[in-house]
């Protein structure tokens, strides 16, 4: 294999990592402490589409913008596996390394002023750890809000972007 399938699946699986068993960030909302990881995003993709004018009005934006805000994060949830059919398709390694790119970055981007409670707390977020203190596993980074998960959802996504320019021949 060539180099850049063997980057490519490294990218999917730090990537599916990242997603779905690491918390990018935590928020207190009174008392209740809700973590931004996918699960909480497959939680909360339903109320995206079914009470979308008031998660609009909560968040303070146009409900459709909720709807394409919805959209993008199911594309978000499926960077990791498409990063791993990068193996034979470096479109597809690419595609997939874009959301995880973007997503990490606007953590990083918050983070230096205020992460929106609001957000984290109706769109990414979950009050009820799927497996307490396992999944999902925060790490928290002294003095900052977000955890090890932002970084390494980067990784995941850099790593696939590096891949896609990389040969997939033997």
């Amino acid at each position: 294999m060539g180099a850049g399938k063997y980057l490519s699946i490294l990218a999917g699986i730090i990537t599916l990592i990242s997603t779905f068993i690491l918390s990018w960030v935590t928020v207190d909302d009174g008392g209740t402490i809700y973590y931004a990881y996918g699960i909480g995003i497959i939680k909360n993709i339903v109320n995206m589409f079914t009470n979308a004018d008031a998660l609009g009005v909560t968040l303070g934006v146009p409900t459709f913008a909720i709807y394409i805000i919805a959209v993008l994060l199911i594309w978000f949830l499926s960077a990791g596996f498409t990063q791993l059919a990068g193996v034979k398709s470096r479109f597809s390694v690419i595609i997939g390394s874009i959301m995880p790119l973007l997503i990490g970055g606007i953590i990083l981007f918050y983070s230096f002023s205020a992460i929106p409670t609001e957000w984290v707390v109706n769109l990414v977020g979950d009050s009820v750890p799927l497996i307490d203190g396992i999944i999902p596993f925060d790490y928290a980074i002294a003095g900052r809000p977000e955890s090890i998960g932002t970084y390494l959802l980067l990784l995941g996504g850099l790593i696939g972007l590096i891949s896609g320019f990389m040969s997939r021949e033997d």
